[in-house]
């Protein structure tokens, strides 16, 4: 950590004991759980990455407050050392946490809320070339090593990324995009009922509809058909035929760029659940 971003922290958070570090390995954040004197917690990011410490701060300035306590809100900032310091949020993640049947349901159920509501945290946007800039990024990050795919799955994962190409225009709206259960957070309030939060906003920005629909679907509503039953409830409707392509698509290429770019990178955990993802998807046809 820099000189510049110790006083930085220092600054934005004056007197605090860290009383865990919630980094996650392998990532450009550094992340810490604070106690001040009076008992307040805060969490404090650090991000070495412009581009997604920029995402994270326009989020928390510009859609989180449209999700109130179920999402951090921004106490302060200091833009030149890349530093944020946000609200708390209570809770376990939700790929940890034990919960019944019923309360997984309602987890999801509670997700798709949220998810909608982050969709309508600012005015739709139009995306013209989302196909192509999509397209050319995955082939982008074929274009390493590819010892994890076969000849075989890398073709099936270009010939779905071409089809990305053939797409019109997109509407876009505000999105997470990395919406997983490592990504939300389980609590249990006065009354014993289960709630839902969203943390994690790096990656945030305004995208195509229906892409946020990616991560949740590939890593967990594709295994559990009564969630994604919940989370598009929760969600007040479900993908478009229109989206359900850019999902497929795009779930397709980029499980073949993560296979790959986390293999080469020594991810891999993250190597293994993109192939995974990408020889479902070739069962599946």
């Amino acid at each position: 950590m820099t000189t510049a971003v110790s006083e930085a922290i220092a600054r934005l958070t004056g007197p605090a004991e860290v009383v865990a570090d919630l980094s996650w390995p392998g990532t450009t954040a550094t992340v810490r759980l604070l106690r001040r004197p009076g008992g307040q917690h805060f969490v404090l990011k650090a991000n070495n990455s412009p581009d997604c410490f920029t995402r994270e701060l326009h989020a928390l300035r510009t859609w989180t407050s449209v999700l109130g306590t179920a999402a951090p809100q921004l106490v302060d900032a200091d833009e030149d050392a890349r530093v944020l310091l946000m609200t708390a949020l209570p809770g376990i993640r939700l790929d940890l946490a034990t919960l019944t049947t019923a309360q997984e349901q309602d987890a999801y159920r509670q997700t798709g809320q949220l998810l909608r509501r982050l969709h309508e945290a600012g005015p739709p946007q139009t995306i013209t070339d989302f196909g192509r800039q999509r397209a050319a990024y995955l082939r982008a990050q074929l274009t390493g090593p590819t010892h994890p795919l076969s000849t075989a799955e890398l073709d099936f994962a270009l010939a779905a990324i071409n089809q990305l190409e053939t797409l019109p225009p997109q509407t876009a709206q505000p999105s997470h995009l990395d919406l997983t259960a490592r990504n939300l957070l389980a609590n249990t309030d006065e009354r014993g009922r289960l709630r839902i939060a969203v943390i994690d906003f790096e990656t945030s920005r305004y995208e195509a509809a229906g892409r946020d629909f990616l991560r949740i679907t590939q890593r967990t509503l594709r295994h559990r058909a009564d969630l994604a039953t919940a989370f598009y409830d929760g969600y007040d409707r479900q993908p478009t035929e229109d989206e359900q392509r850019l999902i497929q698509w795009c779930g397709i290429g980029d499980a073949a760029a993560i296979a790959v770019s986390a293999a080469a990178a020594g991810h891999d955990d993250f190597s293994q659940e993109g192939h995974a993802a990408l020889r479902a998807a070739m069962a599946a046809m």
